[in-house]
């Protein structure tokens, strides 16, 4: 378990409107949140290697301008330190080794609403076993917001394997979950195709 002092609170504020959003979390250390989570897109762009690239835009609105305020505030004031310490934590907790390699983010403030768009690498999220490569990051639970996409950019020579949870559309290379249909932090299996048979489903 997580020490919920002060540190950590820091620590999620960055993760809050990041891809996974940890529902129980949030909840056991905001019993009354200022903010509701309006929205969020995340794309994840997966390859035949162990890293992979996460964007997310998430739209965040809040019961007061001064509450607001005071989030961008310590928003700002966290670090890729601070980030890299808290996956470190997360990684004790999946038991796997998950390393963050680069972070950027952005903050909108659009009215109402707080946009925040946040791109991260992460290295270990994907790992190779025989000739199959799986992306999971163990069953991280997500937060199911209506006006949601999660997205997974596949390499367009892979084939899918095995996906877990069900997802709202299977185009192929591209995976998407909307709504309520984003449970958990999905675990993809897929392979690499041979020239000859990445011509064969072309044609």
């Amino acid at each position: 378990m997580f020490d919920m002092g002060n540190k950590t609170v820091i620590y999620l504020l960055i993760l809050i409107v990041l891809f996974f959003l940890i529902t129980d979390v949030i909840t056991l250390i905001f019993r009354s949140p200022n903010f509701t989570v309006e929205y969020y897109n995340s794309d994840v762009l997966v390859g035949y290697s162990e890293f992979a690239t996460i964007t997310t835009v998430s739209g965040l609105k809040f019961k007061s301008e001064k509450k607001k305020e005071e989030y961008i505030t310590t928003y700002n004031q966290t670090s890729l330190d601070t980030f890299r310490k808290y996956f470190s934590e997360v990684s004790k907790d999946i038991g796997k080794n998950i390393e963050v390699l680069d972070f950027k983010s952005n903050i909108k403030n659009n009215g109402n609403i707080l946009e925040i768009t946040e791109t991260v690498v992460l290295k270990g999220i994907v790992q190779s076993e025989n000739d199959t490569y799986i992306l999971d990051m163990g069953q991280i639970r997500m937060n199911s917001v209506a006006n949601s996409t999660f997205k997974v950019h596949l390499p367009e020579d892979a084939r899918v394997e095995s996906i877990e949870p069900t997802p709202t559309k299977n185009l192929g290379t591209l995976i998407i979950w909307s709504g309520e249909d984003i449970k958990t932090f999905p675990r993809i299996g897929y392979k690499r195709l041979s020239l000859q048979d990445y011509q064969k489903e072309g044609e």
